[in-house]
């Protein structure tokens, strides 16, 4: 081993450990920098936050106020002069509607600039959102829509007033005019409000993000800043809007349920903080210079020394004992000794270390969002506070040491222990049960382990009891959409028996007055009138149970099924000329899955069909239901002659509220909800392609809906429809 000079290992320490210093110096002043600059402007984000709070807080206290005023002064006898004058003065109200108790418009006040307006006494507004949340409710606050008297985005604050309904529509042009006053030194606008949908509300940036109702709710605004911090505190974000990383944080007002976005370009704190890191940067070039010179002339001088005593080192190495060693403050056997004292220094930190890391661990495995269970595929050996906190337990010991099985509901028990045999396996949904009984959904995966020489099950669990509910009531909202053109079908489908029951018992009268009623014309006529009411009950039977809401999956044949969804559309498809041709074979088709659901697909195909006819004029209309039997798969195809779908947004159809229609006619939910139950509640395809339709030696252009469903162990092949 070739040997070093110590005097050039010392010199390399010293401008070694005096550059370190330095530069550690240096970057833990940038680093201080740069945290005071994020604690500014952390500072003024929640100085702004707090202040639009207290701006939306004050409307909405100022809203409440005028409704209790309107609640006593109103008197449908007076002419309310007054109410018209507090209108007229207050510049957050746009109008003011007063419905009686069935949701009729008594009486409305409207600014003097919306005089032009489409609105009169008598409508009804029973349908309106605010009117149906009253019902179990003394007051609501709705999310943003636009006004159907001026266009504008608009806010409303209905209430009960004795046996009437107040509402109260509240422009929120001052709100964002006082919001636009907010900006960051790039005179980018600071604030953003999202309503309790997650949908954009106010953008002083572009009102036209605004207009399209543009969620949020898939985006790292909500899914990281939101739901992952809590309110006033920041983080740093991709923002779609501004396609770059934003830092910032929100607050959410407690009224109106929306969610106020401060925040600012993370790239220009960045760039504001470019010039001052590059001075320090020069100073810290500049001292490791001088650090390096002042190096040598102090290991100069520790060397003279250093070169004193391995002098006389070596004269008592050659048996001068009389020379005698000066006593130094740099003396080896001291640095020895030294050494030996940081040595056993150095061993206490790595054990205080080992004693964090442990710490770390158990912090780590309590901050996770997933709850986690620890358990020997039986008994539950430990949790995390996000376990504890999910069940509603009240501490840990409520449940190590249980059976884990106490907690799963029964049906998927057996799903548990057939993937506890295996050590990873594909995320599966199961039931659990809460500590007070409740039960709610779950995502779980699994995986084994070596802990303290025992084998353990780690089980991640996430609740989805939420996103399944939501799944259910965009169900009901798509049904819900089609039941005022039920009622119509019915209004359809009565009228004809009515009028026989109406002319026969007419008639009935008619030759008794006369005297020429005989008994054979008596019950002919009563024998009608009883065929014709028979016929009103199976009618309204039929309507009843498409409206009942599917509990459990069950067996139902496809054919029989498609021809009671067009029975419940047989007046909407006679009234608007439509032809339908079905061509089934004789084979039965047995399918699982959720009937009334799969009447509610069929539906949504055929009115998007007949709106297609009706909005492109198409004289010749036909819809052709087929099935197509394969060797491995069925085929059931709904065809139109309606002229299809544009290329540029077919792809876009299954979209959640993508819609082609007026506002008015669409919600954007049917086929989405469509794709939901084929998909995910009966595990098959949905897809749509546009299609050259032939009829009578004519082409059409139209577009083709195919739907695809797994096999069902009653047939002998896969289904496809």
């Amino acid at each position: 081993m070739k040997n070093r000079s110590l005097k050039r290992v010392i010199l390399q320490v010293l401008i070694f450990f005096t550059m370190s210093v330095i530069v550690i110096i240096g970057i833990l002043s940038i680093i201080n920098i740069y945290n005071s600059k994020v604690d500014l402007i952390k500072f003024n984000q929640n100085l702004v936050l707090n202040q639009v709070n207290n701006k939306i807080y004050s409307m909405v206290h100022n809203i409440e106020y005028i409704s209790e005023y309107i609640s006593k002064k109103y008197s449908t006898n007076s002419s309310n002069q007054a109410l018209q004058n507090l209108l007229e003065t207050n510049r957050d109200i746009s109008s003011i509607f007063i419905l009686n108790k069935d949701g009729i418009l008594e009486n409305f006040y409207i600014k003097a600039k919306t005089r032009e307006h489409h609105i009169y006494k008598g409508f009804d507004y029973s349908n309106k959102v605010y009117y149906k949340k009253l019902r179990d409710k003394n007051s609501y606050w709705s999310n943003l829509f636009l006004s159907s008297i001026d266009e504008t985005p608009t806010l409303s604050y209905s209430f009960k007033m004795r046996n009437k309904i107040g509402v109260i529509l509240i422009d929120i042009t001052q709100i964002s005019n006082f919001i636009g006053k907010f900006r960051n030194q790039d005179e980018s606008y600071m604030i953003r409000v999202f309503d309790r949908n997650s949908v954009l509300v106010i953008n002083p940036v572009d009102i036209k993000y605004v207009l399209q109702r543009y969620n949020a709710s898939s985006t790292e605004t909500f899914t990281k800043l939101v739901k992952e911090n809590s309110p006033l505190k920041q983080d740093i974000f991709f923002s779609a809007l501004d396609e770059e990383e934003q830092f910032g944080s929100y607050l959410k007002n407690s009224k109106t349920g929306w969610y106020i976005i401060v925040r600012e370009s993370f790239s220009e704190i960045l760039k504001s903080l470019k010039s001052v890191i590059l001075t320090y940067v020069i100073l810290i070039i500049f001292f490791i210079i001088i650090a390096v010179y002042l190096s040598f002339l102090i290991s100069k001088r520790i060397f003279l020394n250093f070169d004193k005593i391995q002098a006389v080192t070596s004269h008592i190495a050659n048996g001068n004992y009389d020379e005698k060693v000066e006593e130094s403050s740099f003396d080896e056997f001291n640095k020895l000794l030294k050494s030996f004292y940081k040595m056993q220094k150095e061993i206490d930190k790595r054990e205080d270390s080992l004693e964090k890391s442990l710490e770390s661990f158990k912090s780590l495995f309590n901050s996770t969002m997933e709850s986690v269970v620890l358990s020997n595929c039986d008994e539950i050996i430990d949790v995390n506070d996000v376990t504890v906190k999910l069940f509603g337990f009240k501490s840990k010991s409520d449940v190590i040491g249980k059976n884990m099985f106490d907690y799963i509901v029964d049906d998927y028990k057996d799903v548990i222990k057939e993937n506890l045999k295996k050590d990873v396996k594909e995320p599966y949904e199961i039931e659990c049960i809460k500590d007070d009984g409740t039960i709610i959904h779950a995502l779980v995966q699994g995986k084994f382990l070596e802990l303290n020489s025992k084998i353990v099950r780690v089980s991640a669990l996430i609740d989805i009891t939420e996103v399944k509910n939501k799944d259910k009531l965009l169900f009901q909202q798509t049904k819900m959409a089609s039941m005022g053109e039920m009622i119509g079908n019915i209004a359809h489908q009565w009228r004809q028996p009515l009028n026989v029951i109406s002319t026969s018992a007419s008639s009935v009268k008619l030759e008794k007055e006369f005297g020429v009623l005989d008994d054979k014309q008596l019950n002919n006529s009563m024998d009608t009138i009883v065929q014709n009411a028979l016929y009103l009950s199976k009618t309204i039977d039929d309507f009843r149970n498409f409206f009942k809401t599917d509990k459990s999956l069950e067996s139902f044949e496809l054919k029989e099924v498609v021809q009671k969804a067009l029975k419940l559309l047989h007046s909407s498809i006679y009234n608007h000329n439509i032809k339908v041709i079905t061509k089934f074979s004789n084979r039965k088709i047995i399918v699982e899955g959720y009937p009334n659901e799969f009447i509610q697909v069929l539906i949504n195909i055929i009115n998007n069909a007949k709106d297609a006819f009706l909005s492109n004029q198409i004289e010749n209309r036909i819809i052709e239901i087929r099935e197509e039997i394969h060797e491995k798969c069925y085929k059931l195809r709904i065809l139109d002659n309606a002229g299809g779908i544009p290329d540029s947004i077919i792809y876009k159809v299954f979209d959640p509220y993508f819609t082609t229609k007026h506002k008015s006619q669409g919600t954007g939910i049917g086929l989405y909800m469509s794709h939901q139950i084929i998909v995910d509640h009966m595990k098959g395809d949905f897809y749509v392609r546009n299609i050259n339709y032939r009829d009578k030696n004519q082409n059409f252009k139209g577009c083709c809906f195919t739907i695809k469903l797994p096999k069902n162990s009653l047939n002998d092949y896969i289904y496809e429809i």
